[in-house]
């Protein structure tokens, strides 16, 4: 660890097991470091540089990886892992029982896969935006994460990685009449109002929620 600058790890997992499961992880590696490394060294980040899904017949579905890109991406960044990178960007053969040829987020003659299109819009949404926090739902499994531009915008991305269902945070939020929710497809839509409060209906696809310019939260 004298020698080093970061840690590099590949946080694969078994498949019945999201991406936030890899926190834990994290923590675990942290504190080896913690021990282990010259004082001058023991807060040096960890990358990981290769992670992902694959979407062969008993892996995953199209969508369930589509969405694990994104949230690999955001909850690594939520963990302070500077560095992300997803393997594999084109799938490596054409043999739909081959876990190995089929991790791509496009297929091996290059058509987009729902994972393209996902990281795709992900980076459309976030361009130029800094994470904040994550907002507290009281709920260990719903993921709300706060982010800000230099021009002073707000943006959420919202998730679970439980069943689907819906969340309210009138209280954070002032002004919901004018906020503009985006779903993992790229549909924009006028949020849920339920008794004067914002309603996000919360799935496995991180969807983003565009506040209002100029909008001071509580």
């Amino acid at each position: 660890l004298e020698y080093l600058d970061a840690v590099s790890i590949h946080p694969y997992r078994n498949y019945s097991k999201s991406p936030e499961t890899a926190v834990a992880d994290y923590q675990k590696l942290r504190a080896l470091v913690e021990t282990y490394a010259p004082q001058a060294k023991k807060n040096m980040p960890i990358i990981s540089s290769e992670w992902g899904y694959s979407t062969a017949l008993k892996a995953l579905s199209l969508e369930t990886q589509a969405a694990f890109i994104v949230r690999m991406q955001l909850s690594n960044l939520l963990a302070g892992i500077p560095v992300s990178t997803w393997y594999d960007w084109k799938n490596d053969g054409t043999d739909p029982n081959d876990w190995e040829q089929n991790f791509g987020t496009v297929t091996n003659d290059l058509v987009p896969k729902p994972s393209y299109n996902a990281i795709k819009l992900m980076n459309m949404q976030l361009r130029g935006y800094t994470l904040v926090q994550r907002m507290d739902l009281k709920n260990d499994h719903d993921y709300t994460l706060l982010f800000k531009n230099d021009k002073g915008n707000f943006k959420l991305c919202a998730w679970t990685d439980d069943q689907a269902h819906s969340v309210k945070i009138t209280n954070k939020i002032p002004k919901i009449n004018k906020i503009m929710v985006t779903d993992g497809n790229g549909n924009d839509s006028k949020p849920t109002i339920e008794q004067g409060g914002l309603v996000l209906d919360l799935s496995a696809m991180p969807q983003y929620v565009a506040l209002p310019q100029g909008i001071k939260l509580n």
